[in-house]
């Protein structure tokens, strides 16, 4: 999501790919390897409830650990990113259960195995859109600052 006639940011891409391939890709393997170990592998409305009420518990974590690698990786001081945890993480939360619980109930209860990691990535590339643009310019659409490391909230 960029603004046009702005070239493309290719720092700002690797920094994604970095951060989905060493964190937020064993992350969520583990979590779903884990839910299939506590709740079985079952396709039943049920189990998907229980797993999904596992990722709704976990989903702030999981997001804090996004926001604080993705701000390691820039150089940012530990208050810009305390700050950026408290001003945008919530509503990356609540939005991500606006996706996700959703999209984890289809994946659980409809998609057939050999076709969840397909929609799962599906939905994964329109989340890292949004994770990319709210960690970059914040919630409320302000352009933060990245050069002096200030976040205006």
């Amino acid at each position: 999501v960029e603004r046009k006639g702005k070239e493309h940011d290719i720092e700002r891409t690797c920094r994604s790919v970095t951060v989905g391939s060493l964190y937020s890709a064993p992350v969520l393997v583990f979590l779903y390897n884990s839910a299939d170990k506590v709740f079985g592998p079952s396709r039943t409305y049920l189990t998907a409830i229980k797993k999904i009420g596992l990722l709704f518990l976990l989903s702030p974590l999981t997001n804090i650990g996004y926001v604080t690698c993705n701000n390691v990786l820039q150089s940012k001081p530990l208050d810009y990113t305390i700050n950026q945890i408290k001003n945008d993480v919530p509503r990356i939360v609540l939005t991500g259960y606006l996706i996700w619980l959703p999209a984890h109930l289809v994946l659980l209860t409809v998609v057939p195995l050999r076709h969840r990691v397909f929609f799962s990535n599906l939905v994964g590339v329109l989340w890292t859109c949004y994770l990319t643009y709210v960690t970059n310019t914040g919630v409320r659409g302000e352009v933060v600052d990245h050069d002096k490391g200030s976040y205006s909230a």
